[in-house]
């Protein structure tokens, strides 16, 4: 007498190990979900494109914490990169540590800069990311933009 047949017992077997193959992915995502605002961002280059400076403010949104102000972050222009296409080097404000880098992935006229705000003493990190178009002339990014934490992996 047989109970299943061969399909069945093919159907079981892959659901099996389905279920026990795909692991649920590790979230980065810092406890509470929280996220950090970057506050007033400009950017502004030189004439030769040689030096870029940023200016923002970083605003955790924790009660009884004002905003840290990240003045002077700058970029310089390099050999293959003029300063608003280089990548900027860790730089430290208050309790973070500012990276960046650019990237024109998606073709010219679609630039973007990706920052790295990291607060290596409570482990977290934000990516704000601006594109080319939104960083004119030192004008302040406008609205404010907020970014998920994520825990930095140990």
């Amino acid at each position: 007498m047989q109970f299943f047949s061969y399909t069945t017992i093919f159907t079981l077997l892959l659901s099996a190990a389905t279920r026990t193959s795909l692991a649920a992915p590790l979230s980065m995502a810092a406890p509470n979900a929280a996220e950090w605002t970057i506050e007033g961002l400009s950017r502004t280059c030189d004439d030769g494109d040689k030096t870029c400076v940023w200016k923002f403010s970083v605003n955790t949104g924790e009660e009884g914490v004002a905003a840290t102000t990240v003045g002077n972050y700058t970029v310089v222009a390099t050999d293959a990169a003029p300063a608003s296409r280089a990548i900027g080097g860790p730089q430290k404000f208050g309790n973070y540590t500012v990276t960046s880098t650019w990237s024109g992935q998606f073709g010219e006229g679609e630039g973007f800069t990706t920052l790295s705000v990291i607060d290596y003493d409570k482990g977290l990190i934000v990516y704000p990311a601006y594109k080319d178009t939104q960083l004119v002339n030192g004008q302040a990014v406008a609205p404010d933009q907020s970014y998920p934490v994520q825990t930095i992996p140990q």
